[in-house]
Formats: structure tokens, C-alpha cells, sequence
């Protein structure tokens, strides 16, 4: 039986200091928590150019869904991985998050231009669930590797999550 407490005890302390808190002087207080992560189930929705990325683009999505909550991802074609948070907020309101994308290694696209990392800023709405992933279209980008996510508001990293592809 003691076992069982220190595992729910741990459980309950790792949920509580799994959270961010961020001092905003234009939105006021926010926390950030991470829900999930791993591997995702896709529904395609739209595309946008992007110029900064390898592939020029940037998709936004219809649906998602976490289907395998790990950190470990097979590099195949079409896969999706990525993290499902939520920035609680007093007010609801869209925020702009940055997200940023490391790769293990240089990608070079089909272009021949060289890529070490990918960064852009998106809108993301307070109190409402949201979605950071990455989906591996293009054969140059199945590298394996520590891939590294980073999530940053008003210039402050608040979250950054490794997944490592085999």
C-alpha cells in the first residue's frame, strides 16, 4: 500500500509542477501546461507558404489526434508527431506562440538549400487545447535523431520537448 501513495503522491507532484507560469505585461498571468505528446493521427486541412521551412510551406490542420503518447518516433513518410498544450488565460483570447523546430542534423531540400532548424509564430487561443507538430512529408526530412521543439512567448522559451526518431 505504500507503494501505491508514493506512486499517486509522485503522479500528483508532477502534475502540479508540470506547469508554466508566464508574466505577460499584454495578457496578464497565463500558465501553460502540456496534455500530451507522441504520435499523431492527421486529418489535412490547409496549406500556407512559408519560406524559412524546407518545404516552403506550412499546413494547418483539420484534425488531431495523439494516437501513441511517446517520445520515440519511427521516421517514416507521413508521419506526425508533436504535443497538444493548453495556455490558460483569464480572458480568451489568440496569443502569438513561436515555435521552433531543431533538427539532429542539417536538412537540405530539394532546392539544395540547407536547413538546421525551422522557427515561425502562429496564433494560438488561450483556454482552448492546441497542437505544435511536425509531419515528415519529404524523404529529406525522415533524419533520424533527437529532434528538438520549443515553444516561445514574448521572446521566453516557456516549453521545449525532445522526440527521438529511429
Amino acid at each position: 500500500m505504500k507503494i501505491f501513495y508514493t506512486f499517486v503522491s509522485l503522479f500528483v507532484l508532477h502534475t502540479i509542477f508540470s506547469q508554466t507560469t508566464i508574466k505577460s505585461k499584454n495578457f496578464g498571468t497565463l500558465e501553460f501546461k502540456e496534455l500530451e505528446y507522441g504520435l499523431a493521427q492527421v486529418e489535412s486541412g490547409t496549406t500556407d507558404q512559408l519560406k524559412n521551412s524546407p518545404t516552403g510551406t506550412h499546413g494547418w490542420l483539420k484534425d488531431f489526434a495523439i494516437v501513441k503518447n511517446s517520445d520515440s518516433i519511427k521516421a517514416v513518410k507521413k508521419a506526425n508527431f508533436g504535443v497538444v498544450y493548453i495556455v490558460k488565460a483569464k480572458d480568451t483570447v489568440d496569443i502569438p506562440i513561436e515555435i521552433e523546430w531543431i533538427y539532429p542534423e542539417k536538412v537540405t531540400n530539394s532546392k539544395g538549400e540547407k536547413f538546421k532548424n525551422i522557427r515561425y509564430t502562429t496564433k494560438r487561443p488561450t483556454n482552448i487545447a492546441s497542437a505544435s507538430s511536425y509531419s515528415l512529408d519529404e524523404p529529406y526530412e525522415l533524419v533520424k535523431g533527437k529532434w528538438e521543439m520549443n515553444l516561445y512567448f514574448e521572446n521566453k522559451r516557456i516549453y521545449s520537448k525532445t522526440f527521438i526518431l529511429y
